[in-house]
Order: C-alpha cells, then sequence, then structure tokens
C-alpha cells in the first residue's frame, strides 16, 4: 500500500495522538484531510481511472513530486486540476472529431443511432489514448 503523509501534524483529540494534516493512499485512491479546527477527518475518493493511473505512475516514477504536493498540502488541488483538465482535454479531442469526421455526420444525418454510439466510443477510445500519453502518464 502506497501511502504519503504530511509531515505536518495536529493534536486529534478523538485519537489522543498526533495525526498527519494530509495522507494520500494511492491503491483506494484517497485523499485525507485532519482539519485541526474542527477535529474531524475530511475524505475524498477519486473514482476516474486516469486519476488512479496518473498516481500509480507517479508513485513508481517521481515519489517525490507527490510527497512534496501532499506535505504542502496540495494534493486533493493537484488531482482535482488534473481531474478537470484530462477530462476537458478528452471531451474537446471528442467534439472536433465528431465535426471533421464525415462518417459521424452521416450517420447523424441519417439517425442511425448504433452507428453514432459505435463512432463516439471510438473517438473516446482513441482520445483517451492520445491524452494519456500527453497528461496522464507525466
Amino acid at each position: 500500500m502506497s501511502r504519503y503523509t504530511s509531515e505536518q501534524t495536529a493534536y486529534s483529540f478523538l485519537k489522543k495522538k498526533y495525526v498527519p494534516l494530509w495522507r494520500l493512499d494511492t491503491n483506494t485512491v484517497t485523499v485525507n484531510h485532519f482539519n485541526a479546527d474542527t477535529q474531524t477527518d475530511e475524505s475524498k475518493t477519486y473514482h476516474t481511472d486516469f486519476i488512479r493511473y496518473h498516481l500509480h505512475y507517479s508513485d513508481s516514477k517521481c515519489p517525490d513530486r507527490l510527497r512534496r504536493l501532499v506535505n504542502d498540502g496540495k494534493i486533493m488541488a493537484y488531482i482535482d486540476d488534473m481531474e478537470m483538465k484530462v477530462g476537458e482535454a478528452i471531451s474537446r479531442q471528442v467534439k472536433l472529431w465528431k465535426q471533421s469526421d464525415s462518417c459521424y455526420q452521416k450517420a447523424v444525418l441519417s439517425g442511425d443511432a448504433e452507428k453514432i454510439l459505435g463512432l463516439e466510443n471510438c473517438f473516446i477510445s482513441m482520445a483517451r489514448e492520445a491524452v494519456f500519453e500527453c497528461m496522464v502518464y507525466i
């Protein structure tokens, strides 16, 4: 289990000990934050496959970057930003292909829902492959 914890700690009255402010578990793709003011653990689990891929890749290739993001308390913002940017990049590329692909345009004009869906799935798959190379495996 790859778990990163921040060096900064705060005292948890419930646990009666000092706990790290930030934790990242790359296996469950979960970020935990201990809020010292409210004495609560806040947790966020990410469900997109590309975030899991990115964290596992980063864990094996550049663990110092993950450690630094956790220590600085920026890991959640980093992952949220990546999730948004990768999703938008895939959507943009699919939209471009829909606008320029003649087979897709013909399927739309003829109302062939099966062909439209098949081409959209193909576009998404191709976009994911291209975007993952540039944005996920870095």
